[in-house]
This record gives C-alpha cells, structure tokens and sequence, in this order.
C-alpha cells in the first residue's frame, strides 16, 4: 500500500515539477518573443532613420546639381558677354559720335539744340566723356532716342533727363539729357 499511496504523490510531485518547468519554458518563450520584436522594432527604427537619412542626402544632392546647373548656365552667359564685350572707342572719335548721335535724335523726330563734351571723368576704370544734349521733342520722340540709343549705342549710358514742359497749348517739352560715353581705357589722355 505504501507504494500505491506513494505513487500518486509521486505524480503530484512530478505534475508539479512538470508544470514550474512549463512555466519556465512559457516565461523564456515570452521573453524570447519580446526581446526579439523589441530587437526588431529598434532596428526598423534604425531603418526608417536611415531612409529618412538618405532620402534628405538625395534631396540636398538634387538641390547641389541643380544650383549647379543653374551657376553653368550662368558662368557660360557671362561668357558670351564677355566674349560680346563692347569694343570700346577712343575719346579722340568724339566727333564721329556726336554726328552718330545727332543723325539719331533726328531720325526719330528729336531735334537737338546744342549736344556738348563736358569735362572727362578719368578717375574710374573706363573712363567716362559726359556729354550733354539740349532738345526739344514729344515724350514719344523722346522714348523712341531713348530706345534706339540703348539698342544702337551700348556704351552710352543715360545718366539723366530733365523735361521741361513750358507750355500747355505745345506737346513739346524741352530736355536736358546728361550721356555718359564709356570711353576706351587706353585713350585715358
């Protein structure tokens, strides 16, 4: 009998011992299990970290090869204008300018009063022979100098104008022009 009484503590002992080890197993598994999706949830983040990373990297690169790009195209226009640069005159050609300029205010219907040399301007890199124009024309005469003169004669610079209109009755209005002629370096004399 004792045997018999003893087998069933017996499987109550091992039961018990069956179970703590299941127990155990269950905690190492669960642990297992939270460690790993913790381990893999970090390094997800460490992906989506990593993605955002590059894709910031691949947007500042874009924007390099675009400014790029952009500072190219602008260094080969600056290019073509220096190899379009003016071929500047010597002052010595003044003559030949104001007729240039005359015939000019003329064709567009501006008739000059006086156009005179003022003193050179020699203390800049080019230097600079001012020269004034007294006229009398219509604002659309005079727009039309205007335009042509920029078009035609790149290296006169308009300085001033002063209109004066002394009559109501007259579309007329009398001008005074200040031209700043970008004279050749060389000819500074």
């Amino acid at each position: 009998m004792t045997s018999k009484s003893s087998q069933p503590s017996i499987h109550k002992h091992l039961l018990k011992i069956h179970v703590l080890g299941s127990v155990a197993c269950l905690l190492i598994a669960c642990s297992a299990i939270y460690f790993a999706s913790k381990s893999i949830a970090n390094q997800r983040g460490h992906y989506f970290n990593a993605q955002h990373l590059l894709a910031n990297a691949k947007s500042d690169l874009n924007e390099s090869l675009t400014q790029r790009m952009l500072l190219t195209t602008r260094v080969q226009h600056l290019k073509k204008e220096v190899e379009s640069q003016l071929d500047l005159v010597p002052v010595r050609m003044l003559n030949s300018r104001t007729a240039q300029i005359v015939e000019l205010a003329e064709s567009v219907g501006v008739r000059i009063d006086s156009l005179q040399p003022l003193e050179k301007i020699t203390n800049n890199q080019v230097p600079v022979q001012p020269l004034e124009i007294r006229a009398k024309s219509s604002a659309s005469e005079l727009y039309k100098l205007l335009g042509e003169m920029n078009e035609l004669m790149p290296d006169i610079h308009i300085q001033s104008i002063d209109i004066l209109n002394v009559s109501k009755e007259i579309s007329d209005v009398q001008i005074t022009i200040l031209l700043y002629w970008f004279v050749s370096p060389a000819d500074k004399t």
